[in-house]
């Protein structure tokens, strides 16, 4: 039984982002491709007949959010990051404590309605507070279309077990203060429900014992942030085959610097984006591509060997981002069996022009001039769940 075919002129296919033209896909009643069938490009993209000119790229992934903290956008403006998540005094666990449920839920729609605007069709959220939060997020988005995980924290030693039941993963605020009879339990934990762990480390600052912790106690799979990180610590990470999320923009919004990309790319630590908290940060992922391509030019200006190519940045927030956190087998790229999440793409917009578009330069293209308003569809699952007029 089919349930949608869908077409479009250009588009990136399968874990290569691979262009390809004249793609036409069927979505069975599972919401997954069933079928699909697509012509290899000519070497020049014509994008002169305005009706067909859209480009179908892979739903984007968000691999690190806050979502809950949207109710309080720019409350941290020229604060410093301590001021604002430090526990239990910063200003976001105060306004959690205080603000109605019913205005954190509306915070969480409208954060979702962006998301979705700007392509994003499955976001990771680190949620705080425990099963509650976690029971909390699930009950808003429980009619929403789109696709998340919750990574969730645990307030005591009784709350780990629960916690790792109900939640898709667990989400370290830091690795400090983890007692021995803590750290058996995680382990335990971890074996009895086959699920990922991540911890939060050396964003503002860097701790060698820490981090020595983390690596020998080998229970984390993927660090969010390491902007501090050396080139030793990241050679330890490569070795313990764990990932990275990067939040570029959220680093610059409280000065904490650069992650260190360079070497990243040297030792080709698996790496994907996250827009984090959105009390200081919206949730455009090309921006944040923008941001870190700029970072990379400035922090490499002395190495020609190293470049960061437009088609590895659009794989950080799609296929990379898929594998970082083992989804890869339903979503992160256009592939028979995986489930139809995909954005359109207009390329007649006057902000695409240019007197010549080949196969090479269309990654560029996609990468440095997409805005929010280029994005005329998203589908989750063959279904249209945004449209832009």
């Amino acid at each position: 039984m089919i349930q949608n075919e869908i077409w479009s002129k250009y588009g990136f296919i399968g874990d290569n982002l691979d262009l390809k033209e004249n793609i036409s896909l069927i979505v069975n009643k599972e919401g997954k491709i069933s079928e699909m069938n697509y012509d290899n490009p000519k070497n020049s993209i014509n994008i002169s007949e305005k009706s067909k000119n859209y480009l179908l790229i892979p739903g984007l992934i968000n691999s690190h959010t806050h979502i809950v903290d949207n109710f309080a956008k720019e409350k941290g403006f020229n604060k410093k990051l301590v001021e604002i998540v430090a526990p239990p005094d910063g200003l976001k666990h105060k306004l959690l404590n205080s603000i109605s449920p019913e205005i954190k839920s509306n915070g969480i729609k409208n954060a979702i309605l962006e998301m979705l605007s700007n392509g994003i069709t499955f976001f990771i959220d680190f949620r705080e507070k425990g099963v509650e939060g976690i029971h909390f997020l699930k009950k808003i988005l429980k009619n929403s279309p789109i696709n998340y995980s919750v990574f969730g924290r645990f307030m005591d030693n009784s709350d780990i077990e629960p916690v790792f039941q109900e939640a898709d993963g667990i989400g370290l605020a830091s690795y400090k203060n983890l007692s021995i009879n803590i750290k058996e339990q995680l382990r335990l934990c971890k074996k009895k429900f086959s699920k990922l762990m991540a911890c939060h480390d050396a964003e503002a600052k860097r701790d060698e014992d820490l981090f020595e912790e983390i690596i020998n106690d080998d229970l984390i799979d993927i660090i969010i942030h390491g902007t501090q990180y050396i080139k030793e610590d990241l050679k330890l990470i490569k070795k313990k085959n764990i990932s990275l999320v990067l939040c570029p923009r959220s680093n610059g919004y409280f000065g904490l610097g650069f992650p260190p990309i360079i070497e990243i790319l040297k030792l080709k630590i698996p790496i994907s984006i996250g827009t984090d908290n959105l009390m200081v940060n919206n949730t455009d992922l090309f921006e944040e591509l923008r941001y870190l391509y700029r970072i990379s030019r400035v922090l490499g200006r002395n190495n020609r060997d190293i470049r960061l190519n437009a088609r590895k940045l659009l794989k950080m927030i799609t296929i990379d981002a898929a594998r970082n956190f083992k989804i890869d087998q339903k979503i992160g790229s256009i592939e028979n069996g995986k489930n139809a999440d995909f954005c359109l793409i207009d390329l007649s917009d006057p902000n695409f022009f240019s007197y010549k578009i080949d196969a090479n330069d269309i990654f560029a293209l996609i990468a440095q001039r997409t805005k929010s308003e280029n994005i005329k569809k998203v589908y989750i699952k063959g279904e249209v769940v945004f449209e832009r007029n």
